[in-house]
Order: C-alpha cells, then structure tokens, then sequence
C-alpha cells in the first residue's frame, strides 16, 4: 500500500511540471489569437507600430521593417499586382478624401420645393412689395441673416481649423490637472454680500453729511469727503480700513470728490465758493484753483459732475441748462452746452465721446464731444423731470432716474438715434426722487438710490432686470443715503449716508478688490 501511494503522489508531481512546462511552451496560434483579440488584426504586430516611435532600437526596427515586407510580398503572391496597396495607403488615400470633401448641410428642408407665391398662399398671406427671392427657403434665410446674421458653426465652407482650447482642454484632463473654471454668472435672485467694518470708522469727522465716497481706480485706495470740509484717504481692506491721510480745508464744506488722472489728483468742489481744490497724491501738496467766470460755485453732488473716462474733460451742470466743459489738467473752460431746460445730471459713454445730460422736461440730450454738438435728443418714458443717469461700462445700457422714483433701461445707440425710444425695463421699486445710479465694473449690476427715505437703496441685476430680494435686509440700517461706489473690480460696495458713516460690503461673487 505504501509503494502504490508514492507513486502516485511520483506520478503527480511529474503530471504537474509537464503542463507547467506546456503552459510556458512558445504556442504561435495561441499569440495569433489573443493579438486579433486586442488589436482587432490577425497580422505581426510590429507591422502596425508607427513609423515615429523612437523607443524601438536599430535592430528593432530593421527587422520590423523586414517582417511588414515579407509580408506584403506573401500577400502580392497571392491576390496580384492589381490590388497590392497596403492597408496603411489605403488609409492615408481615405483620410484625405475625407479631409478634402466639402461639407455639406446636416439637412435639407421641406421649403426649399416651394416657390414664394406658392408658401404665401398656402398661408394666406401677402408681403408688403415686391420680393427678389424665388424660393420660400431662400427668404426665409435671408430674413435670418438680416435679424440674426450667420452664426459661425453655420458656415459650411469655413477653414478645417483645430481648435486650440480644445485640444489644450484634453491634454489637460488626460493629465490630471485641474483646469480653471469658466466665467460663473451673477445669479440674478440673491446676491451673497457681508457687511465689513466702516471705511471711516477711524476718523468719522468728515461732517454729517457725506457728499462723497469713491474707490481709487488702480489701488485698494478709497476717499470719503463731507460737508466739515474734510477729505480722508483710507486703505481699504475690510478689517482696519487704515486712515492714510486727512485734509481739512476752512470754509469751505465738501460737495464732491473725485479721482483725476488715473488716480493721482483729487478734485475737491463746494457749492459755498467760487475756486476749488487740487490735491496732488504724488506730491501731497494742494493747489487752489478759480472757477471760470462762467461759473459761480460747484454746487455738485454724484449726478452733476463726470469726469470723462480718457481722463480730458469734465463736465458740471450750471444753473440754467448749461452743461460746463473743463479740462482735466488745468480745469479751464473750453466749451459750454445748452439745453432748452435745467440739467441735472450728466453722463459719459465709456469711449468718452458722446456726453448725456438729463434734467427738466424729460428729455434726454445726447451730445458730441468732437463738433459739441447736440446730435439727438430722447424723450424719457413716463419722466417729467431727470435726476440722474448713468450708462454701463460695457457701453450697451443706459440708467435714466427721474423725480418720480422710476428708472428706465435704454439701448445706447437708441437713445443717439431715436425721439422716441422704447425702454428695455421700468423698474418702480421707489417713490422718491432718484439720487444716484450707479453700474459696476462688469455692468451686471445697478445701484440705484434716493436720498429722501432711509434705507432707499436698492441692487439691480442685469441683464434680467430682476431686483435683489436679500438687499437691504429689514435689520440694514443705512439712514439716508448720500453717494455709491463700487471697487475696481467689484469685490467691494460702499454707501455713504447723512448720518457720517461709509459703509463697507463685500460682494463675494466677485473675487478680486
């Protein structure tokens, strides 16, 4: 029993290693197989490498090269001379047939049979005159393109070019990277702001009544000036707000304030005199300069005085329709328009060559800054009297606010070319006289506010129109407010108010200051 148990645990043992040494046995039917399997072909594999790859060696190479002709010599033999063009020509010939053809549209229309009369009658309808097209397909398109004009992915014959986002995008999910996110829009509902410490709250003696408050347009820089006639400069950065300097001139109460030649001068006006004040932040020194005699004081407030984008003109409303134009550099008078009633309020397009003012009657005068000429005037819907306007960075939309607490939407270019224009929206969230208006710098929010109520402010989003539900709450005590400003790039809000205080708001939609 003993010796039939050892050989068979002999006979086992030599069973095994027999098949293990089958298993690792060269098996050529085996490779064939399991080669189409993944590659989908049943021929040598270093046939179909490319030609490129550099991590094969010389000898490699060669003898690939060697094996792919043999090959297609075998191949020749067999089928003939006639049809002997390898799979790799065959391929390249079919991608430039492909790459050649001229594309074609995705579809056809069932119009395209029909002639104009015969669509029209179908119909029952005529047009007014007499049409050049043929086919019903044809005006249908050409009324298209006239509204609409051709999209760039309707194009059939435009150029076979790669898109370079795209492929850079691909390589970028291929290797791991995270790749930056695209532009999120305002969420036109809610906005999500936080209250931030006062911008004066280190100083809080700029008078009362704060006529004005504004960001510097390069750095995290803010002014606030008030009716005691003084003028202070903060750091903004939402926790300490550090004063950086203080002026105080005698006599003479602040109505406005504003950033001169990209930030390094100050222009500081008052109803009370008949000079104002230049403030050179480079030197720190502070020149006084006379009004012209045309003018009598500086009776500014937000809507009054604009200085022009370029930075070269500046214009104040006077008593009685004027509009004043001074220079920015040496504030002298260069020229002045009339309006057949008083003017309010003033206003810039971006490109600083046209100048909107807005007063009495409701009209609306659109002039040109290169003839100063008045090229149209637009009559605001539903005003009796303007008191102010403002016109989006992106120069598409224009704010109009009258006396009695409306705000129309205008296209720009309607309101250069039409008497009559229609407003894009009517916003009738106030009752009193609108005070100020102001856009922020990616024209997708309005501040709109009024100086007659506490708390009379209100956030527009753009370009839905819609009211911000959430500002301000019913906890928010702003008091009266006086003057607006948003940040360079809007990460940050100010609203300065009759009681003294600048507050501070930190949208966070927006990531830089």
């Amino acid at each position: 029993m003993e010796f039939t148990k050892r050989k068979t645990r002999f006979n086992e043992k030599t069973m095994a290693s027999l098949k293990k040494r089958k298993r690792s046995a060269y098996n050529r039917e085996e490779e064939a197989r399991l080669e189409k399997l993944v590659l989908g072909v049943s021929n040598n594999v270093i046939c179909h490498l490319s030609d490129d790859d550099t991590s094969l060696n010389t000898k490699q190479t060669t003898l690939s090269i060697d094996l792919c002709q043999n090959e297609k010599n075998e191949k020749r033999q067999d089928i003939g001379t006639e049809n002997n063009t390898s799979e790799t020509e065959v391929y390249v010939e079919n991608t430039e047939a492909e790459f050649n053809k001229k594309k074609e549209a995705a579809w056809v229309d069932n119009d395209a049979s029909y002639s104009v009369s015969t669509a029209l009658a179908l119909q029952r309808r005529t047009l007014p005159g007499q049409r050049p097209e043929k086919s019903y397909a044809e005006l249908l398109q050409n009324k298209m393109t006239k509204v609409f004009g051709t999209p760039k992915w309707a194009e059939l014959d435009r150029d076979n070019e790669i898109d370079l986002d795209d492929v850079d995008s691909s390589i970028l999910k291929h290797s791991n990277h995270l790749l930056p996110n695209k532009k999120v829009f305002l969420p036109k509902t809610t906005l999500e702001i936080k209250a931030l410490a006062r911008i004066n709250k280190q100083t809080q003696n700029e008078g009362y009544l704060l006529s004005d408050v504004q960001f510097h347009p390069t750095s995290t820089v803010a002014l606030v000036a008030g009716n005691s006639g003084v003028l202070s400069i903060f750091q903004v950065d939402g926790k300490e707000n550090e004063k950086l300097h203080s002026m105080r001139y005698e006599r003479f109460p602040i109505n406005t304030a504003r950033f001169l030649k990209d930030g390094t001068q100050i222009i500081v006006g008052s109803k009370m005199r008949n000079y104002c004040h230049s403030y050179d932040l480079i030197t720190g020194k502070t020149f006084k300069i006379p009004l012209p005699h045309a003018m009598t004081n500086m009776k500014v407030y937000t809507n009054k005085f604009q200085v022009s984008p370029d930075g070269k003109l500046i214009a104040v409303c006077g008593r009685m329709g004027e509009v004043h134009l001074l220079t920015g550099d040496t504030k002298e008078l260069v020229d002045t328009l009339k309006m057949n009633k008083k003017c309010y309020a003033v206003a810039f397009s971006p490109d600083s060559r046209t100048l909107f003012s807005h007063g009495d009657g409701g009209v609306i005068y659109s002039w040109d800054m290169t003839s100063r000429r008045c090229i149209n005037h637009a009559i605001d819907e539903g005003c009796l009297c303007g008191s102010a306007i403002a016109i989006s960075p992106s120069g598409q939309i224009v704010a109009t606010g009258s006396k009695q607490g409306v705000v129309n939407f205008y296209d720009l270019k309607d309101l250069t070319q039409k008497q009559v224009p229609t407003p894009l929206k009517v916003i009738l969230n106030l009752v009193t006289p609108i005070t100020s208006l102001r856009f922020n710098s990616t024209s997708e929010i309005l501040a709109m506010a009024s100086d007659d109520e506490d708390n009379a402010v209100r956030l527009v989003h753009l370009p839905s129109f819609t009211v911000f539900s959430n500002f301000p709450t019913f906890q928010t005590k702003l008091h009266k407010t006086t003057a607006m400003d948003f940040s360079p790039n809007s990460g940050f809000f100010s609203i300065a108010n009759n009681n003294g205080i600048a507050y501070l708001y930190r949208l966070k939609h927006y990531e830089n200051y």
